[in-house]
């Protein structure tokens, strides 16, 4: 009988170690919110805090380009409760099948959202009901080395904003004749072909008429014979920058560049400016998969909701540099950021000129070709 007894425990203790061994250590029985993104949306420093309260398991998976995200969720959509993704690639996770409309009366701080965010078409299905829920925003602007650039050169390219507080730059000033060889802008031909559009007064830089693609090729063909260099990142925007390669520098990396001149201990020779024609914007945020339901649905409206809320926001200020959705949360931002890009501790609506939100592009391809061409042209 003893023997017996010593053989069911022995069996009980390999059962109770497969089960927890399977399950990498967490508790048996508990619901679980999967996430994929990208690094910084998922940190310790709030997840752990977010499986303490709610009695759950955080399940994250990280992706390093857009493309990553959406092959990992349309071969195994159950595999994942929420994805970020970011504005432009809405529709395209809507056509597939992939996503489910998002009940945003079930979060709290949704109000708080800044009112553009909210009313914009991109991430809305054709009843209203929303697909995104965002999280962080960005721009691409120009930086300018104020300390090299005089100030009768570059005042005709300025224009005072309705508060009058602040300035920005027209586009022309890649064109100018006295801007040639002091200029330089990033190679990304989704981004420069779309801003080249903006510059020649397409209203529709994703979506071009027949007409629209050579007027847009032959503004990129005098941006280029202006521009000294091109730049193809963070280290090449402050490169060429620091090293004054270039004066005039079109790019993607705002906050993120300025501190980096903080550091460097340049940044007083330096201004950031939005465009006056208007800019492109991406908007990151979180998407529902469709296979996702009960205690895993109710975690993932609880996790989106503490990422828009002034907590949230905070953290994400700190961590990420770019814009936030709710103004409440810019306390925690690095006030390098708030001197030299304003208008990411601030309601995105009062941004100093048009914001286009980047959404999917009418011909992905074509962009690159034409970019191509350009660049290939003498």
């Amino acid at each position: 009988m003893l023997k017996k007894c010593f053989l069911v425990l022995v069996v009980l203790f390999f059962a109770l170690s497969a089960t927890v061994w399977a399950g990498g250590g967490k508790e048996a029985g508990r619901p679980t919110l999967s996430i994929i993104c990208f690094q910084g949306y998922a940190e310790d420093s709030w997840v752990l805090p977010f499986e303490a309260k709610y009695n759950c398991d955080v399940k994250v998976t990280y992706a390093g380009t857009v493309e990553e995200h959406f092959t990992k969720v349309k071969a195994a959509p159950s595999e994942y409760n929420i994805v970020s993704i970011d504005s432009g690639r809405v529709l395209m996770y809507r056509d597939a099948g992939l996503i489910q409309p998002i009940d945003t009366s079930k979060l709290a701080n949704y109000s708080k959202i800044g009112e553009y965010f909210r009313e914009h078409p991109y991430g809305k299905m054709p009843d209203g009901s929303k697909l995104h829920v965002p999280i962080v925003w960005g721009t691409q602007t120009i930086t300018i080395n104020t300390g090299k650039v005089p100030a009768d050169m570059l005042a005709p390219f300025l224009t005072k904003t309705k508060d009058g507080k602040h300035q920005t730059v027209s586009l022309d000033i890649l064109t100018a004749p006295q801007s040639k060889g002091y200029t330089a802008f990033f190679d990304e031909s989704s981004n420069v072909v779309s801003i080249a559009a903006i510059h020649v007064g397409i209203k529709t830089p994703f979506n071009f008429a027949a007409g629209d693609w050579d007027r847009v090729a032959d503004r990129l063909y005098q941006w280029k014979q202006n521009a000294r260099t091109f730049t193809t990142g963070l280290d090449s925007e402050f490169g060429v920058l620091t090293a004054e390669d270039a004066y005039v520098v079109l790019g993607g990396n705002d906050a993120l560049l300025n501190l980096r001149l903080e550091e460097a201990g340049v940044r007083d020779s330096f201004t950031q400016y939005a465009m006056t024609e208007g800019t492109i914007c991406w908007i990151d945020g979180w998407v529902i998969t469709e296979p996702t339901e009960g205690a895993s649905l109710d975690l993932a409206l609880k996790y989106m909701d503490y990422m828009i809320g002034d907590q949230g926001q905070e953290e994400l200020a700190a961590l990420v540099g770019f814009g936030i959705v709710n103004p409440a949360g810019s306390s925690g931002f690095n006030p390098v950021v708030l001197d030299s890009t304003f208008w990411y501790g601030e309601d995105i609506g009062n941004f100093p000129a048009p914001l286009y939100i980047m959404v999917p592009e009418e011909d992905a391809g074509k962009r690159v070709e034409t970019w191509n061409k350009v660049k290939a042209r003498p």
